[in-house]
């Protein structure tokens, strides 16, 4: 599965996609608002990478990788189907998540590739609520869900950390 953009593409993740997800998941300056805030070990990414497969595998989507020029990998944006206990919501919802390679920043990709994948989740009947966790102190993340529309829903702390939860509802 392919979204296009203006200036991006956005493929069905894949394979190929676990070494590039490893390079990104070992520079500080992006991992410093995901998780523990430590970059990843190759076990853990491999997990992650094999849970982004199966999820694809039983829904139909899941996280994406993003290229801004023919075969770079320039982030991810993801798509992960939470239970309504998992999602913090007392409902489902279709958590989204990103991160662009510090090469990216400052250029728009985040909002243009999250927005692509907000409207396919939308129109393919992915989801019929987003949800986006994020740290408040993450202002670029912060502005992103702003920019695309979401409404914060609540403020919790995790391991000393503010973190909100914002949701976004299918337009009716």
């Amino acid at each position: 599965m392919l979204i296009t953009t203006e200036r991006l593409t956005l493929h069905a993740w894949s394979e190929d996609c676990f070494d590039d997800l490893f390079a990104l998941a070992q520079l500080p300056e992006t991992v410093r608002y995901v998780g523990t805030g430590e970059p990843w070990s190759r076990e853990y990414t491999l997990a992650k990478h094999r849970a982004t497969l199966a999820h694809w595998a039983e829904h139909g989507f899941g996280w994406f990788a993003v290229s801004a020029a023919p075969g770079s990998f320039d982030g991810v944006v993801s798509l992960v189907r939470r239970t309504a206990t998992e999602s913090g919501l007392g409902a489902p919802a279709v958590e989204m998540g990103w991160w662009i390679a510090p090469s990216g920043w400052g250029r728009g990709y985040a909002t243009e590739a999250t927005a692509a994948v907000r409207d396919k989740a939308f129109a393919a009947d992915w989801a019929d609520r987003l949800l986006a966790v994020y740290e408040p102190a993450n202002k670029p993340s912060a502005r992103v869900v702003e920019k695309l529309g979401f409404t914060v829903h609540s403020k919790f702390l995790l391991d000393g950390r503010v973190e909100r939860r914002a949701i976004l509802e299918r337009p009716s």
